[in-house]
């Protein structure tokens, strides 16, 4: 009942801002609800479009925090999000975002573009999951275009988000730009660095994956005590910190901030995950990948993959955090063949220009608008 309330209560904002003010045909907004700053692909993209002096630009940024504060903060951004939804030519997001959901017929001169934050088709998300086809809001709905990395990943898209594959556009994820522009860095640094990222969970107080987590710090604390090495651990800003275990560890460093983890993607040595895509990125410098997943058996179940997990990856999958250690320095040429494989099929373009190409994209399309 509450939700109905609130589907209709957005559908009403959004309407009623339509009938008071008019679409501006030079408008484009760039919003997200995944940091209180642009990153990723909007940043690219803004920094492109910023150049072009007939755009009128709008930003829209904000964090999602699980309290009555944080629910109070959303509701408020999304009444300003609808205004300018309601008011652009053009609407890009990032990532899931709810108010654009609750809206019935949507104005077509309201053009929504999704630039999706994570490349490949390795887990499954939006509606390729069961469970979020059963709802009263039509999750994943009223996007009028998405912007793809790759060709391999539009298959993906198109049962995610429930949309026409002529409507997924190939234009390459445009923070990895970023990437691109690096090439292979040289590190003259001799510590040995590692970045361990587990994916995005539900993080519930009885989610088995503090269990995982908390294994491999305790396990990676007590084995390594050389200050030669470091390792960064990344967690989704969903996970309590108050689940981790304490670490009083100079070699170790937590932090919540998923622009971060991609900065520090040409710095480290090692990759740790478990399904992130992440993975995806960091296979662009052929650097080792680990595979730490334990429940690989029951997040198949569960959430499930577009392909063979396993066998897509080509890299062994380690179960426990002793295994992992064990194993933590180890890169066989097979291993490194699988990664250039990876890059290979993620990096269809080198040339630096998928932010231009988003960019050109939209310019287009309002063009053909404004005829």
């Amino acid at each position: 009942m509450k939700l109905l309330l609130l589907k209709k209560t957005i559908n009403f904002l959004y309407h009623f801002f339509s009938f008071l003010f008019p679409t501006n045909k030079n408008k484009v907004t760039l919003c997200t609800n995944r940091s209180d700053s642009l990153s990723g692909n909007l940043k690219n993209i803004y920094q492109v479009m910023q150049s072009d002096e007939e755009l009128q630009i709008k930003i829209v940024c904000f964090n999602y925090h699980r309290s009555l504060r944080g629910k109070i903060n959303y509701f408020w951004y999304s009444i300003i999000a609808l205004f300018h939804l309601a008011t652009s030519s053009v609407f890009i997001i990032d990532d899931y975002f709810f108010p654009i959901y609750c809206i019935n017929n949507k104005k077509k001169q309201n053009q929504i573009i999704q630039v999706w934050h994570a490349i490949g088709h390795l887990k499954k998300y939006g509606l390729s999951i069961q469970k979020n086809t059963e709802s009263i809001i039509n999750h994943h709905s009223n996007y009028d275009w998405v912007l793809a990395n790759a060709e391999s990943d539009r298959f993906a898209l198109v049962d995610s988000f429930a949309i026409s594959p002529d409507k997924v556009i190939i234009t390459g994820a445009p923070r990895l730009d970023d990437l691109t522009k690096l090439g292979s860095p040289s590190i003259s640094d001799t510590k040995i660095k590692l970045l361990y990222a587990p994916t995005y969970r539900t993080a519930k107080n009885d989610d088995p994956a503090y269990e995982y987590i908390n294994n491999f710090l305790a396990e990676f604390s007590e084995q390594f005590t050389d200050e030669s090495i470091k390792l960064y651990v990344s967690l989704h800003p969903y996970f309590k910190l108050d689940k981790i275990i304490e670490v009083n560890n100079s070699k170790i460093e937590i932090f919540q901030d998923t622009s971060r983890s991609s900065s520090l993607l040409s710095k480290v040595d090692c990759l740790i995950t478990d399904y992130s895509s992440l993975l995806l990125d960091y296979s662009f410098f052929e650097k080792s990948i680990k595979i730490y997943a334990p429940d690989y058996e029951e997040y198949t179940k569960s959430v499930g993959f577009f392909v063979d997990y396993q066998e897509y990856l080509g890299l062994p999958i380690y179960k426990t955090a002793t295994d992992l250690i064990n194993c933590l320095f180890e890169f066989p040429i097979k291993e490194k063949e699988c990664i250039q494989r990876l890059k290979q099929e993620n990096f269809p373009f080198l040339d630096s220009k998928n932010s231009e190409r988003a960019y050109l994209f939209v310019k287009k399309i309002m063009t053909e608008k404004s005829k």
